[in-house]
């Protein structure tokens, strides 16, 4: 880690991804509507037109990024396949 921001970063990230995996981990079907969740978060991070004449913001992808990552700390917690889609 470069830096204390980046050390609680990860700390957060998997602290998130750890709740979620234990509070789903007894019922697939949450665990999938946890990850249906996270997808849709990551998908809202960027709305914008496609003519739009702005550039995508750097934190929009950071932000995407950090939520494919809990994605897949969720899917290893709790033993579910990877999703082949990219999500």
């Amino acid at each position: 880690m470069e830096t204390e921001l980046d050390g609680r970063l990860l700390a957060l990230r998997q602290t998130v991804a750890l709740a979620l995996a234990l509070s789903t981990r007894s019922n697939p079907q949450a665990t999938e509507l946890a990850l249906d969740i996270l997808a849709d978060m990551k998908a809202s991070v960027e709305r914008k037109p496609a003519d739009s004449p702005f550039e995508t913001p750097p934190w929009a992808t950071a932000a995407q990024e950090e939520l494919d990552g809990i994605a897949r700390l969720v899917r290893s917690f709790t033993q579910q396949p990877d999703d082949a889609s990219g999500q």
